[in-house]
């Protein structure tokens, strides 16, 4: 995997854990959370680390939709991240320096570079893309945004071509 190495920060990982733990978020909980082959519960790190992960790779967004429910996240990812306001955050050097790297808009690693050239060389590749990893569910796509988006409009079929008895499937 590209992002590998990527892992997500100490301070950053604590504030998380700290929320997930609670009985607010049970769920999450659950899935961090397993009892090891001698009946230890054992932390796994994959929700931290993908979180993190996602936000080197597509930036953390602007706007901070659902900040009633998730304003306990939204502050950790303020609060550890992002630049200082007032008293530094702690881990914002390690997240620059994961996102000069692995940011999709800029990072410096070939496969990421490689692989931003070739979404910017498709029609529409990159905002569909983008909008398939929303963190807002209301902006992220549906299946009928993809079917209607730029990048899938050299699959619609022109009305004015008379199908041929060939194109029929027959069973």
């Amino acid at each position: 995997e590209i992002l590998d190495e990527v892992v997500c920060p100490d301070n950053f990982k604590a504030k998380l854990r700290k929320i997930w733990k609670s009985a607010t978020h049970d769920v999450i909980r659950s899935v961090m959370l397993y009892d090891n082959e001698d009946g230890q519960e054992v932390e796994d790190d994959t929700l931290y680390n993908t979180l993190y992960r996602f936000l080197v790779l597509f930036g953390v967004p602007q706007r901070r939709f659902l900040s009633r429910k998730h304003g306990k996240v939204w502050r950790a990812i303020d609060a550890t991240l992002l630049p200082p306001k007032a008293n530094g955050c702690p881990d914002m050097a390690v997240f620059i320096r994961d996102q000069e790297r692995f940011s999709l808009s800029e990072g410096s690693d070939g496969r990421i570079a490689n692989a931003r050239r070739r979404l910017e060389g498709m029609d529409g590749a990159m905002d569909l893309l983008l909008s398939l990893v929303s963190f807002d569910p209301k902006k992220r796509a549906t299946p009928l945004d993809v079917i209607n988006s730029r990048f899938m409009s050299v699959l619609i079929e022109d009305d004015a071509v008379i199908d041929c008895e060939d194109d029929i499937v027959k069973s």
